[in-house]
């Protein structure tokens, strides 16, 4: 059975743009919204308060592409888009999608570098995409002068992007670099360049970025996200939303860095449906709490490690006024029920709103609609995504309730890894649709709605004495435990049982404190045994973390996890 888009979500009303880049895109619809719909700039610095119109994008989008032609000797409509790669190795600056699109508009390629990578990551991202041009920022200078020493990229192809003055504690100096500003001042003395001359259909082959990501097999590799593939993310996300939202803009902030794919999607969105994104470098706790009178921010883009950190101090949603907040977007990684509930107790006013897809989907799946909030699950199709779930037996679910691995058909699914045929001919079914190497199930919400719930990773799932184990379904109730603040569980070797399910769990810094380790973990276990089948008990399994590995997405790093177990 092929699951599609509830009849409530509103089409697509047009022909998807396949000869424009996405930034032009997003652009232009901002500048064509009604004059009652926009007014909002896009992006704010949040610390300055400086901000970019709409037309002070599109100016230094342009000015900053002539800079750039001169510099490298790019030209629009000259040479291989593969050998105009440009690296943005960057916390989160107001110029950063000003530099994507000013590299798209020379046919080039984008290639973000998570904040958190590590040297040898970088050189191998670099590599892989035969990038010889970075843009970094002050606080990753060393590592960048680092990697392409290794890489024998001179100095003078590296470039700097401004983070807020005084937010950076002892910076690398810079001065050695030219920056953004820099660029663009030179491009106000340049001639215009030519205009981007494309084919119709090129925006589908042609990619935008090359994103990092884990895939659907744990190994790093680069997937190719072209400018056709976001921009249907764009319209199948405006399209969703526009049944709730009727329109209306908002004001939102969020925790996620732009290198991210879910980063990358939400600004071309926010910008194409005037939006306004108060732009803060990294995740900063008391500067978002901060932020949110200031700028009566109305949407909070987080992660589901940020909303477990409000459920369990509840007293950080009393430092500021946050009266403006109507809804959460998460994603990234799975919003658990018991949290998303301890949140609608804290502020039963919040919209929790879950969000599921992944970088190759380009990006979001599916999402919840404002009108149909249903805890636990990860929302409906967005317009033209279709999903299958197949069981392990090779034929599909024919119905609700009956979980399979979830398998997706898209215009916005991805072109495929760089450089890696094999991945690629792993990633895509006999039908040719995306495999997502994710467990889920549809179920009818009261509404009477489809939603999907993802239950988990094939690859973490436990097999106890032949019997499939869902970890997600311990961790839920883990999660449940008024001591527990963060858990996470793997299967380890059992002689008796083939596997066992062992629990890494944060305790609570307030909740049943007097009690030590031992007696703890015992009162966990019958916790756990009072609530689920046998097969799920965890006896001696339970180890206590400060905290739990993860990526700056939000997930788990459960192969730390394991490595932990094996040590």
């Amino acid at each position: 059975m092929v699951f599609s888009t509830p009849s409530w979500v509103p089409q697509i009303p047009c022909e998807i743009p396949d000869s424009v880049t996405v930034g032009q895109f997003a652009l232009e619809g901002n500048a064509s919204l009604p004059p009652q719909c926009g007014g909002k700039p896009p992006f704010v610095d949040a610390i300055t308060g400086k901000s970019y119109s709409t037309k002070t994008l599109l100016e230094r989008v342009e000015l900053l592409s002539r800079a750039l032609a001169q510099e490298l000797g790019w030209s629009p409509n000259e040479g291989s888009p593969e050998d105009k790669v440009v690296g943005v190795y960057s916390w989160n600056t107001l110029d950063f999608f000003v530099l994507c699109w000013a590299v798209h508009r020379l046919n080039g390629i984008c290639l973000p570098i998570h904040p958190f990578s590590i040297v040898p990551e970088v050189v191998a991202h670099m590599t892989n995409a035969r990038c010889k041009v970075i843009f970094t920022c002050q606080s990753l200078v060393a590592n960048t002068l680092v990697a392409t020493k290794e890489l024998s990229i001179p100095q003078d192809r590296i470039y700097t992007m401004a983070l807020p003055e005084g937010y950076v504690q002892n910076p690398e100096p810079i001065d050695q670099f030219k920056s953004v500003e820099e660029l663009i001042f030179e491009g106000e003395k340049l001639e215009a360049i030519p205009a981007l001359a494309w084919e119709k259909g090129q925006a589908k082959t042609q990619v935008a970025y090359y994103c990092a990501t884990s895939g659907t097999s744990g190994k790093q590799k680069l997937a190719k996200i072209t400018h056709y593939n976001f921009i249907s993310n764009v319209l199948q996300a405006s399209m969703f939303e526009s049944y709730a939202k009727s329109g209306r803009n908002e004001v939102a902030i969020g925790a996620i860095p732009f290198t991210h794919g879910y980063g990358l999607a939400l600004g071309h969105i926010m910008v194409y449906r005037g939006d306004s994104l108060i732009v803060i470098p990294r995740f900063d706790m008391q500067l978002m709490l901060k932020m949110i009178p200031q700028y009566r921010i109305e949407r909070l883009y987080l992660v589901p490690p940020i909303l477990a950190a409000f459920a369990a101090n509840p007293f950080l949603l009393n430092l500021f006024d946050i009266s403006s907040v109507q809804s959460i977007v998460t994603g990234a990684a799975a919003l658990d029920r018991n949290l998303a509930t301890k949140l609608h107790d804290l502020q039963p006013h919040w919209k929790l709103i879950h969000a599921y897809g992944l970088t190759e989907t380009g990006v979001i799946a599916t999402f919840t609609s404002a009108h149909d909030v249903w805890h636990g699950s990860s929302g409906s199709l967005v317009p033209q995504f279709e999903i299958r779930l197949v069981k392990p037996d090779g034929t599909d679910a024919e119905g609700f309730d009956e979980p399979g691995e979830v398998h997706f058909n898209s215009p916005s699914v991805f072109a495929g890894y760089l450089g890696d045929d094999e991945s690629n001919k792993n990633t895509f079914d006999a039908k040719g649709w995306l495999k997502s190497g994710d467990i889920g199930v549809f179920r009818k919400a009261p509404s009477g709605n489809p939603h999907l719930f993802i239950l988990d990773r094939i690859k973490d799932m436990i097999k106890v004495k032949g019997e499939q184990v869902v970890p997600r379904d311990i961790e839920s109730v883990l999660l449940s435990h008024p001591a527990i603040t963060d858990a996470a569980v793997i299967g380890v070797a059992d002689e008796m049982s083939g596997e066992r399910a062992k629990a890494y769990v944060v305790r609570s810094a307030t909740a049943m404190a007097d009690m030590d380790e031992e007696d703890l973990a015992d009162d966990i276990d019958e916790y756990v045994q009072g609530k689920l089948h046998e097969s799920h008990w965890l006896h001696d399994r339970i180890v206590f973390l400060g905290k739990l590995p993860k990526s700056e997405s939000g997930k788990v790093l459960k192969k730390d996890l394991r490595a932990l177990n094996n040590a």
